[in-house]
């Protein structure tokens, strides 16, 4: 009997062993399916399906996870491709420029057969795909054609494969499930949420992040050592240069005969002329350059571009913000002249190119350019070439007679023997005042104009102006507002005074993605005072601050439209 009864209740424990077993399998598969189905239906990578912007919002923003789902997914008739050399680019200009509907997706230091492998992905997938834009980095030259950039992490295979099986390293993936999918299902509840997806025009964009000319290139400044003896092209690179541009470049341009592929040379700056010829690799680089012109010039459908002989652009440094990157106002450039077809290398011109180009980057004095002006506002480069991309006239703001400019406490002035606006009444908004409405319905202390971006000003994009202050106070700052027609800024320029001397400074917005009917207001603003203040000593420091800001006063000059 007591054996029976103890084999009874180890049948019972058994049996609950197995109910919490197959409760917590259960539970589990349970908990993977709902996960796995909600990382599906999000898809923040797109590897199953386009995205759904009348639900999400996705943003754009990694290059090797989510470029593949986008070559497979979107819909879109031209791409831009390659390293960091082409992140810059906007892909709203080439659809303008080309009358096409492009995407972008760079891999930043990618190798030729990483950005082969994709620019092939896209073509499988996409019958439609009629424009390649894509950057032939010189600094890779040298390749071997299998080469990876396994330096730069663990590429996601798993993404890029048709294999279902390791999608798991997708859909129970950590960081996918709590920093995106999560993420963006919780950003539904808020209040502002508005479904879509970002812009590929911001997509790795890095030009806000850098500054740009000879100071930030070359601190210490550009000198020629020469003190390495000139190499030539070996027989063995000649071999690896073959295999990588034959597999990596051409034989893709041959398989799709009906697609145009714009391929470019990086146009490096004249200070990575000046490390070649330093490490004595002139020659052979060159060497490589028409090697490679040479394999690339018989495939009819790939039109082959260098702007190295674009030299007044390659010797300012105020386009660069290092040996080899370029900012963005050269990428709008590159755009329209390969649609002009300047630059377009041919078997009739590439020769006497490739000897101007020698002669050139031979013979430059490079200690000369030591002394080069550093612009103090970068996109004052921008706004310089921006009459070759738009045919935009420059207009100075105050002598235009078709700008309507009005004064308000403020006046003009000769100062220095120049002529300026001297701002002296301060704002006198508190801090919880509303900035757009002050400016929206006139309430501004200063400067203001008006002009229609589509009409009278199409093409221009950079507004130059130089402010100074004109004494030592630590009160007000510089306020410069642009307005667009619903009362949004949508630009603008604080500059408190303490950060300010009493030199003149040139500064530059960048108007080149604005649209319409804008409003520009300059002035002068005075020190917010505190809202916690009781309203005696509130009232005291107010005016005391307001007097102190007029004794000094603010000047505006060379007001500019690029």
């Amino acid at each position: 009997m007591k054996n029976i009864v103890i084999k009874i209740w180890h049948g019972l424990i058994n049996m609950k062993e197995k109910i919490w077993i197959t409760i917590w399998f259960t539970l589990s598969f349970s908990i993977v399916m709902f996960i796995s189905a909600e990382v599906y239906k999000v898809d923040p990578f797109f590897h199953y399906h386009k995205p759904n912007i009348s639900r999400y919002y996705y943003e754009i923003s990694n290059e090797r996870s989510q470029n593949d789902g986008i070559l497979k997914h979107f819909d879109f008739d031209a791409m831009i491709v390659g390293t960091s050399m082409t992140e810059n680019f906007r892909t709203t200009e080439m659809n303008d420029i080309f009358g096409c509907n492009a995407v972008k997706t760079p891999f930043s230091g990618g190798s030729y057969k990483e950005i082969n492998d994709h620019i092939e992905t896209a073509l499988k997938h996409n019958n439609n795909l009629k424009i390649v834009v894509r950057a032939l980095d010189m600094d890779r030259f040298f390749d071997k054609w299998d080469n990876m950039r396994d330096d730069l992490g663990t590429y996601p295979t798993y993404l890029y494969d048709d294999n279902p099986f390791n999608d798991v390293r997708y859909y129970l993936n950590r960081d996918i499930v709590f920093s995106w999918v999560y993420k963006m299902i919780s950003d539904k509840k808020k209040e502002s949420f508005e479904p879509g997806i970002s812009s590929f025009d911001g997509y790795a964009r890095w030009q806000g992040g850098y500054t740009f000319g000879i100071d930030t290139v070359c601190p210490d400044g550009i000198y020629i050592s020469n003190s390495e003896m000139e190499e030539s092209l070996t027989e063995e690179e000649k071999g690896d240069i073959k295999e990588n541009i034959k597999r990596n470049v051409t034989e893709l341009a041959d398989r799709y005969p009906n697609v145009d592929f714009y391929y470019f040379y990086s146009p490096y700056s004249i200070a990575w002329w000046r490390e070649i010829l330093d490490k004595g690799e002139f020659e052979k680089r060159l060497e490589a350059e028409k090697f490679i012109t040479e394999l690339i010039l018989p495939h009819k459908n790939i039109h082959l571009y260098s702007f190295n002989n674009r030299t007044d652009i390659i010797t300012d440094l105020n386009h660069y913000k290092d040996n080899a990157h370029y900012a963005c106002w050269i990428n709008s450039l590159m755009l329209k002249w390969m649609h002009d077809g300047e630059g377009l290398l041919s078997e009739d011109n590439y020769e006497d190119y490739l000897k101007q180009e020698r002669k050139f980057y031979s013979t430059f004095d490079y200690e000369g350019l030591n002394g080069q002006e550093d612009y103090e506002a970068d996109f004052y480069a921008a706004a310089l070439l921006n009459h070759e991309l738009t045919g935009a006239e420059p207009v100075n703001v105050m002598l235009d007679r078709k700008t309507d400019v009005r004064l308000r406490d403020a006046e003009k002035i000769i100062y220095e023997g120049e002529n300026a606006i001297k701002c002296d009444s301060m704002y006198e908004n508190e801090p919880s005042d509303d900035q757009n409405a002050f400016i929206k319905f006139s309430e501004y202390k200063g400067i203001k104009f008006s002009f229609d971006m589509d009409k009278g000003y199409k093409g221009h994009g950079y507004l130059s102006f130089c402010g100074q202050k004109l004494s030592e106070s630590e009160n007000g700052e510089m306020r410069v507002f642009v307005v667009d027609s619903s009362g949004n800024i949508v630009a603008e320029k604080n500059v408190e005074y303490q950060d300010m001397d009493e030199e003149r400074h040139q500064y530059v917005l960048d108007l080149s993605t604005i649209s319409g009917q804008v409003t520009v207001v300059l002035g002068a603003g005075e020190a917010p005072v505190p809202p916690e203040e009781d309203g005696k000593a509130k009232r005291k420091k107010k005016l005391s601050v307001k007097n102190e800001a007029k004794e000094t006063g603010f000047l505006f000059s060379d007001i500019c439209f690029y």
